[in-house]
């Protein structure tokens, strides 16, 4: 089946895969080949992938949609990122800069801003633990 993660910036994967499990905001959910159609909001946390190839990849995602059809996925997320070439450094580099961004905060959008970047920080690093 097809796996399509895309952002508002680009199209963060489009390949075969054999299974992916997805952090909906309902519980975590496991599409293979041939599932039935459906569509679920994302929370924050991390999508399991097993590629064709049997490679295991990990995307840390802050929200969005999945769209689920018998032969392909495709997940709009708002904001999502691979997990492979992050350190265990700076990932906690990135959790402590959004935290120092958040304690910053004065307005209501600056607050929700840094919420944001926080989960997103947070979510990486769970991923690489």
């Amino acid at each position: 089946m097809q796996l399509n993660i895309i952002t508002p910036e680009k199209i963060l994967i489009e390949a075969p895969i054999q299974m992916v499990v997805v952090p909906g905001t309902e519980g975590d959910f496991g599409v293979l080949p041939g599932h039935a159609p459906f569509i679920s909001t994302i929370r924050a946390g991390v999508i399991a992938i097993d590629m064709e190839n049997g490679e295991k990849r990990l995307v840390s995602i802050v929200g969005g949609i999945a769209e689920v059809v018998p032969e392909r996925c495709t997940i709009l997320a708002e904001i999502a990122e691979e997990c492979s070439g992050i350190s265990l450094a700076q990932a906690q580099t990135r959790v402590d800069e959004a935290k120092a961004t958040l304690d910053k905060a004065q307005t209501e959008f600056e607050r929700a801003a840094g919420d944001l970047k926080l989960t997103a920080a947070q979510a990486v690093l769970d991923a690489i633990r």
